[in-house]
């Protein structure tokens, strides 16, 4: 996870450069948004002018009231009833615009990075918890989303209207000039001494949501567990530790908010202070009259409100920097590589009529992280149509791994890998993404998703019939249970094949890959819950449904091993195929 950070932070020149940077990638990310924010910006402007009207002509209806002038004071009162107005329209224009840019914005993202998760290179993503994940599509997906709207909209027209304002007293009295050039330094100076420890918080807060929510997905993964050790008392405890976290960087954020906000603050008023004092003097020497007083005054409240909400985009773009520098993250890892060629075309075309073949030859494979241990050294191994091939070994040796390679989710680093059409060697595509139309997996674990079963089924092959489904369970073994469901197909499955037992489930994920009518079909553990009879059942149904059709399966049951044409032993980085008596030995093992 780190060197996609480092790819992302390539640049060290302080906080304001890496708000700088990040501000650039975002208008860069949301280029086909850029004309509705700056017709968003538009708006605000011409709300900011409105607004700065009202306040600049306040001065006008004073000084005629002093003067006892009611028609014209009448007609700028009347004027000020249509600007109100006019203001209202804009701001809820505004508003409503914004949110649409806000929807937009967030929904273009998280579809974007949903997009990179589902397509990233596998082996670099699970360096990632996918709580973090969540959260980064989720908590930082909208901070981006709702800053790239509003952030640069608030900077500029906030800053203009403090610069018209300020022009606007200077006008009337040129000497605030120097009022200006004293309060100016203290503002821009308060404004950053905390900006350093504000972001180091917003950094921390963000990693511990991450945390968080990857403990939550992991608790109420796991509940079932949690409850039958006993351990919801131990759970909870270390909840309460992440909570205490979350509770100690979020105070400790908020209290350098606050000082930043109270330094700056403080310097304001006291910038307050000497302007108006100054305005005040010049009245009193008759430099200035009561209306140019009060435009002043207004316009350093304008100035002060600008200010305040320009003080305010400080814990806000730290936070802004953090999501942003975290969702790059991901964008920044790799694709997997998706190649369509037409000797592909070919074999799939062939494979229809005679099957296809899986062969290794001298594969060797190390995962990136494991320090250098070769999972497989050298290794071979082949598998024809109408063959079941068993893969066995010891837990954590690399059966799963080899699955993980034959359908293309992991690169091997030596030899090759690939299918061909039997009885036609010279037809050949090397095992990648581009293979897995070829292949039908029911991987370890409860696979299935919310929903019916039926859903589940249409997930792998939208345009089955009903028929096609309940053939597909018959041949699995599940339409015994199904069809004594209220709901036959329809019933519904809950989280995670919740109200289904594992036997159960392990026979519906079968039905799905049957479903998807490919010549190589893997198996990983997929019988493992299953009574013997049944195991055998279901493995006979599949070869006799397409004799054709190639079964590679993990597994751990001698059951299983008199069924297959040929069992490899992965064990110390090597495969190697074992014979009648080795096979006997297993077991009686077992």
């Amino acid at each position: 996870m780190g060197k996609y950070k480092n790819k992302v932070l390539n640049y060290k020149e302080g906080i304001i450069k890496r708000l700088y940077f990040n501000l650039k990638w975002i208008y860069g990310f949301f280029h086909d948004f850029v004309g509705r924010i700056i017709t968003y910006i538009c708006i605000e402007l011409i709300h900011m002018v409105v607004g700065f009207i009202i306040t600049y002509k306040i001065g006008s209806i004073v000084d005629d009231a002093l003067n006892q002038n009611v028609s014209k004071t009448i007609i700028m009162g009347v004027l000020y009833v249509g600007l109100f107005i006019l203001n209202a329209a804009i701001s809820i224009g505004a508003n409503r615009f914004g949110a649409w840019n806000y929807n937009s914005m967030q929904s273009y993202l998280v579809k974007k990075l949903y997009r990179k998760v589902m397509r990233a290179d596998w082996e670099e993503l699970t360096r990632f918890h996918s709580g973090d994940l969540i959260t980064r599509l989720t908590n930082d997906a909208k901070t981006i989303s709702g800053n790239a709207n509003g952030f640069l909209t608030t900077i500029i027209s906030c800053t203009l209207m403090i610069l018209a304002s300020l022009v606007v007293i200077l006008i009337n009295d040129a000497s605030m000039i120097l009022v200006v050039i004293i309060v100016a330094p203290i503002i821009m100076f308060s404004s950053r001494i905390f900006m350093n420890k504000i972001y180091e918080c917003q950094s921390n807060i963000k990693a511990i949501e991450s945390k968080e929510n990857s403990y939550h997905k992991e608790s109420f993964h796991n509940i079932q567990a949690v409850k039958a050790f006993g351990l919801a008392d131990e759970f909870y405890k270390r909840i309460q530790v992440l909570e205490q976290e979350r509770y100690t960087a979020d105070m400790k954020s908020n209290f350098f908010s606050l000082l930043s906000w109270g330094v700056t603050y403080i310097s304001g008023i006291l910038s307050a202070i000497i302007c108006i004092s100054w305005a005040f003097y010049r009245v009193n020497t008759g430099a200035m009259t009561f209306g140019d007083l009060t435009v002043v005054i207004m316009m350093a409240y304008r100035i002060a409100m600008s200010g305040k909400s320009l003080l305010n985009l400080i814990p806000i773009s730290l936070e802004l920097t953090v999501s942003t520098e975290r969702v790059r993250e991901i964008l920044a890892i790799p694709d997997e590589e998706e190649v369509t060629s037409p000797e592909y075309a070919k074999l799939v075309e062939k494979a229809g009529d005679s099957g296809v073949t899986v062969k290794v030859n001298d594969m060797s494979f190390a995962y990136k992280d494991s320090d250098g241990r070769q999972i497989f050294d050298k290794v071979s191994m082949e598998a024809y149509p109408g063959e079941i091939i068993a893969l066995v070994g010891p837990s954590g040796e690399g059966k799963t791994t080899m699955l993980r390679i034959l359908l293309g989710i992991l690169k091997v680093q030596d030899g090759q890998v690939y299918v061909t059409v039997e009885g036609d060697d010279s037809i050949r595509r090397e095992l990648s993404p581009e293979t897995r139309s070829l292949i039908a997996y029911v991987p370890q674990g409860n696979t299935m998703l919310s929903g019916t079963i039926e859903e589940n089924m249409r997930l792998i092959a939208p345009e089955a019939t009903d028929e096609e489904i309940i053939d597909a369970l018959k041949q699995s073994c599940a339409y015994d249970f199904v069809q004594k469901l209220p709901d036959g197909i329809y019933h519904n499955v809950g989280e995670s094949g919740v109200g289904f037992s594992e036997g159960q489930n392990q026979r519906l994920a079968i039905a799905r890959a049957i479903l998807r009518k490919t010549p190589i079909l893997l198996m990983d553990e997929a019988t493992s819950a299953l009574d013997v009879a049944t195991e055998r059942r279901v493995l006979s149904n599949i070869m006799k449904k397409d004799s054709k059709r190639t079964c590679i399966l993990t597994t751990h049951r001698p059951s299983v091993l008199s069924a297959c044409d040929r069992v490899y032993r992965i064990s110390d980085s090597h495969v190697n195929v074992i014979n009648e008596a080795e096979i006997q030995q297993l077991m009686n093992e077992f």
